[in-house]
């Protein structure tokens, strides 16, 4: 064989051994990313990373679809995450990328608001991708109350994060900024709405145990509902005079309190179900804003009713689908809607 044709030869060679260790390279690469952050949300992690401005507030209610994820930039640089959407990969993709687009790696505060699977369906990933301060979840005996729900349980106590109830009165504050939670009860009420959902799982019951939330910052407060149904509104109204917030480990110190008809924005529950509506609830609360986290159904929510309910207190409510994103910026001289 000519030299020429031996020279043919070993060039191949080192363009196999070549490209196999690029291969191999790629391969190990793709093995270290996935211990870190799943393959599968990679380009979540390929975005340009803003900076957060201290002493200002961000709620963003994330366009998820049929579903529920706000995500709350606190004044004091913490993060507090509401809910994680159904677990779409589409959905979970987006949460991820507002997240990264933020420059958030870690929660401080994520709560699960509701076993349904449009509210915690996506929080196992997301706890699989950052780092979990304190997780608020339902206090309930029966964790397999919907498959949901176990599957993020069971996430949640492998997480090493610290867990906490959503509970009457249960909460965090900093400076100037308090949070809340005004329902459900405690588990320990034998007359409570985890009690009733303990004993008997049904699709009231588990609207009434989703928890109700507030939030407070600079004069501007939220109402988060969840999936809240309109007995727990109605609860809300006949206790919340008695909740004053305190500061401490999820003990709430200060001279905090809620004072609903201050209410500035208010979440509409169930995605706008009928089941989740209570007129009074809009009568006393009286918001300025509503927005409506929803996305195609089988139900076509929102309902006729809730929007009659809230359309008595507002004048056209907010719908992630047809907006997107909704974020609400708060500052001293007050708020703006983007």
């Amino acid at each position: 064989m000519s030299k020429k044709g031996n020279a043919k030869r070993s060039k191949g060679r080192i363009v196999a051994i070549a490209s196999a260790a690029g291969v191999a390279v790629v391969f190990a690469a793709l093995i270290i990313t996935n211990i870190f952050v799943p393959v599968k949300y990679l380009s979540a992690y390929l975005v340009a990373r803003g900076e957060r401005q201290q002493g200002v507030l961000t709620v963003t209610f994330l366009d998820v679809g049929y579903g529920d994820c706000t995500l709350c930039e606190l004044p004091d640089g913490k993060v507090l995450l509401i809910d994680g959407g159904d677990g779409a990969y589409a959905n979970t993709l987006s949460i991820l990328r507002k997240l990264n687009s933020r420059g958030i790696d870690k929660i401080d505060y994520l709560i699960c608001s509701s076993v349904l699977g449009e509210y915690c369906g996506g929080l196992p990933e997301i706890l699989r991708c950052k780092r979990v301060g304190t997780i608020f979840m339902p206090q309930l005996e029966n964790e397999y109350v919907t498959q949901a729900f176990a599957t993020f349980y069971s996430a949640a106590h492998g997480s090493g994060a610290q867990i906490a109830y959503s509970s009457y009165a249960q909460g965090f504050c900093g400076e100037d900024y308090f949070f809340t939670f005004l329902s459900p009860s405690q588990a320990g009420d034998p007359q409570g709405f985890y009690a009733a959902l303990d004993a008997t799982v049904s699709q009231t019951n588990i609207l009434n145990a989703s928890a109700v939330m507030w939030l407070e910052y600079a004069g501007t407060s939220f109402a988060f509902t969840s999936s809240a149904g309109s007995a727990a509104l109605d609860g809300v109204l006949t206790d919340y005079e008695i909740i004053t917030q305190t500061c401490g480990d999820y003990a709430p110190v200060g001279d905090f309190s809620v004072e609903l008809e201050g209410c500035d924005v208010v979440s509409v529950p169930g995605h706008g179900s009928a089941q989740c509506s209570s007129a009074e609830w809009y009568d006393v609360l009286n918001p300025d804003v509503a927005v409506i986290s929803v996305g195609s159904n089988y139900s076509d929510y929102p309902s006729a009713q809730a929007l009659a309910d809230v359309c008595s207190a507002v004048d056209q409510p907010l719908l992630t689908q047809v907006r997107g994103d909704i974020t609400i910026t708060v500052t001293a001289a007050g708020y703006e809607i983007s």
